[in-house]
């Protein structure tokens, strides 16, 4: 009876702890189409920190725009290490994406991100992550 009560305790605790894990990254902004835009300028500075918007260990860029700067949430870290896609202070870039309010400023999920002759894409144009896809079909 003793080892019923501590299960039960222990799956309250574990249910709790995903709901609230779960529950945290639902709360990030979804891409949406219908709020497209394309903004230029330069990277400021690259971040590397847990994003609600992909549930995992993203990449950020605070782009300075003719408007201000701008939080860019680019794709998960290992989806652009896998692919040997880095960005870096200083890099004049376009980004197509999706624009949010994002911890009460604007911000914008990218969907593709030109640089130069290249451009890289890390969603379809609905807005679903291509992280699992092949890069090779979306860098030209």
């Amino acid at each position: 009876m003793r080892m019923l009560k501590i299960l039960t305790v222990v799956a309250i605790v574990l249910v709790t702890i995903l709901l609230l894990h779960n529950g945290a990254w639902q709360r990030g902004p979804k891409y949406n189409a219908a709020t497209e835009a394309k903004v230029q300028g330069v990277v400021q500075e690259v971040r590397q920190f847990w994003c609600p918007i992909n549930g995992d260990e993203g990449t950020h860029l605070m782009l300075k725009t003719a408007h201000g700067v701008l939080e860019v949430h680019v794709a998960p870290l290992r989806f652009l290490q896998g692919n040997g896609m880095m960005f870096n202070q200083g890099d004049q870039i376009e980004v197509v994406g999706s624009m949010v309010i994002y911890q009460d400023h604007d911000a914008l999920i990218a969907r593709k991100i030109t640089r130069g002759e290249q451009t890289f894409a890390f969603r379809q144009p609905n807005g679903r992550p291509l992280w699992v896809e092949p890069l090779h079909k979306y860098v030209r």
